[in-house]
């Protein structure tokens, strides 16, 4: 079985993700942001405030985590490429290596 990577494709798609993460990223503070201008919006309204407030507190930084972990993902697709492609070239040189140390060999004479 054989296979071939494509540096330029991995490289083209792990840049496409990091762009993502980075919007997802962006949105989130700005989301963050907005969240935090509504909790003071609510007047004298103490109840629906506090209401607000407790809610979006545990949920504020989900966008930010989950850019996070879109990040991270894609740093371990870029490390495992990596190992991929370096664990290729070792297989090539040693292949290469060792049927140039087989040709090297002379056959045994042949009897008659």
């Amino acid at each position: 079985m054989g296979y071939e990577i494509k540096p330029e494709t991995v490289h083209a798609a792990l840049v496409r993700v990091a762009g993502d993460g980075q919007q997802l990223d962006t949105a989130s503070r700005n989301t963050q942001t907005a969240g935090e201008a509504l909790s003071g919006a609510f007047g004298t309204a103490s109840e629906a405030e506090s209401a607000f407030s407790g809610f979006w507190s545990n949920r504020s930084d989900t966008g930010e985590r989950i850019a996070n972990i879109l990040m991270h993902q894609a740093s371990c697709v870029a490390d495992a490429a990596d190992a991929f492609m370096e664990g290729d070239t070792t297989m090539q040189q040693q292949g290469q290596t060792s049927v140039g140390a087989i040709t090297e060999v002379a056959p045994p004479d042949t009897e008659d």
